[in-house]
Order: C-alpha cells, then structure tokens, then sequence
C-alpha cells in the first residue's frame, strides 16, 4: 500500500487519474482510493498534516504502507518546476529534525527542507513548506523511516515570488513531475512490501503454535527454525509430518535434526562434465 499525503486539492488532483483514485464518502478529509494507492488532502500546516496522517492510518489498520507527502515547496536557489526529495526535514519552531532514510539511488535532486509556520520568501540552499514535519512526526510512530519520505516541487525562488502562484499553476507543478512521482511512489510500495514479507510470521508458525505452547523463548526458536525451512526446503512446513510427536521439545528437535541434515552449497556443484575438463 502507498499512502500519500497532501495539502491542497490542487496537489491531489493531477495525481487521481495515475494511480486510479476515486474519492470516498463519509470522512472529515478528502479521501480518494485505489487498488493500492490511498491519498488523503489534510489543509495547510503541519498541525493538520500530522493529524490527517493519523487519521489515514487509522482508516487503513495494519495494513502495510509507505508514506508519501507530495507537495510544493520554495527553494533558495533551484529552479521553479524542480523535483526535490527531502534528505533531512527540521521543524523551523522546534528545531526537531527528521532524517528520511533511502534504499535505492533518488531519481532526483534531494534537499534540506525547513517546515515552517507562515509563507516566507525562501533563502540559502534549502527549500520551505509548511507540512513536512508533521507528516513527519505522526508517520514515524507507525513506519520505519526508509517508509517515510517528502517529495516537493519548487514553486518559488527569489526571482520568482509565492504570490503569484494560485491553484492552476500549483496543479501544473505537480503534473509536471507525474514520472517523479511514479518513479518514488512505485519503489516505496515495493519496499513496504518486502520488508513487510521479511517480517511476517514464516508458514507453519500460527498451526504449530495453536498445537504446541511453546515458551516466549521456545516460539522465537520456533520462528527461526521455520524461516530456515522455508530457504532451505524452497516450501512451507508441513505440520502433518510431525502429529505424532507429543511435547514440544520434540518439535523443536525435530525440525532441528531435518534442517541439519540438508546439503548447503554457496557455489553451484561441479558437474561431471565440468570434473572431467578439469
């Protein structure tokens, strides 16, 4: 699941028809959903973005995410149109930094990016907005970092002011970057996944632990002995072979001694042909 966060309609709106969203009735946001894609319009400030990420996450449960706050930014001295990922995002009042941690070469330029309280004319090399912390500060409580990232678009510099932007020219922004934005959101939901598949109880455990009351230490054994399986085997445990046993002791044991047993290779075999030139 890739969830994205924005402020303004006009953020949302280019990134509907892309991901297939349709907008769902019935909450205090504006929530569009699809197949794998949920996005929620928070209003502007970093108080309403961390409450509407709350509130998206509670809408989705445990489902596994990634977070994405797609949105414009003023920069000191990147072009207007420029496509920006946050490496470090600080709450300007608070001074609390936040540090988006990446798994894979950025497809585009990254940046410091300041979260402040009121519209300011940017400085320095760094960009400004005015929800990134906040996103930031709720997302963190229910995702690990590497899930967790802020992807701007510049819309004003000191040559080209902020009060001259209005809805159509932030929307035209967004839409211009479409490719950047597929490109971040597509390699998060893929990552969510396979961390999420890293994590997971290995096949076998819930079955084996209805049958057998394992100790907290005896399930952790457990739990590592059926993620060995799984490599090894190339298959599930089947819980059929070992019915017969009657304590758990022995199952650990078992699955030990069976696991023990199987040839290991880090490099393929030689074979008879290969032994024979050699």
């Amino acid at each position: 699941m890739l969830c994205l966060v924005v402020a303004l309609a006009a953020e949302a709106r280019p990134l509907l028809a892309p991901y297939r969203l349709q907008g769902v009735s019935g909450h205090p946001y504006r929530i569009c959903a699809g197949e794998q894609t949920h996005l929620i319009a928070s209003g502007v400030g970093k108080v309403a973005a961390a409450a509407a990420t709350a509130y998206l996450r509670a809408l989705i449960g445990d489902t596994p995410a990634a977070w994405l706050n797609i949105g414009i930014a003023g920069h000191g001295n990147q072009a207007v149109g420029t496509a920006l990922l946050a490496h470090k995002v600080v709450d300007a009042a608070s001074g609390k930094p936040f540090y988006p941690t990446f798994t894979a070469p950025p497809p585009c330029r990254t940046t410091l990016l300041h979260t402040v309280d009121r519209v300011q004319s940017p400085v320095g090399d760094a960009a400004y907005d005015m929800e990134a912390s906040g996103f930031c500060e709720a997302a963190q409580r229910f995702a690990t970092s590497e899930r967790i990232h802020c992807l701007k678009v510049v819309s004003d510099n000191p040559q080209s002011s902020y009060q001259t932007l209005n809805a159509e020219k932030v929307e035209a922004l967004i839409e211009s970057q479409l490719d950047t934005v597929a490109q971040v959101g597509e390699h998060l939901r893929s990552l969510s996944e396979q961390l999420h598949a890293l994590h997971a109880d290995p096949p076998g455990l819930a079955e084996l632990t209805a049958r057998w009351q394992f100790t907290a230490t005896q399930q952790h054994q457990l739990r590592g002995l059926l993620a060995r399986w799984q490599a090894l085997m190339g298959e599930p445990f089947r819980s059929a072979d070992i019915l017969s046993l009657q304590r758990r002791d022995e199952v650990l044991a078992h699955l030990k001694q069976r696991l023990d047993e199987v040839e290991f290779f880090l490099i393929p075999e030689k074979t008879k042909d290969d032994q024979t030139e050699a």
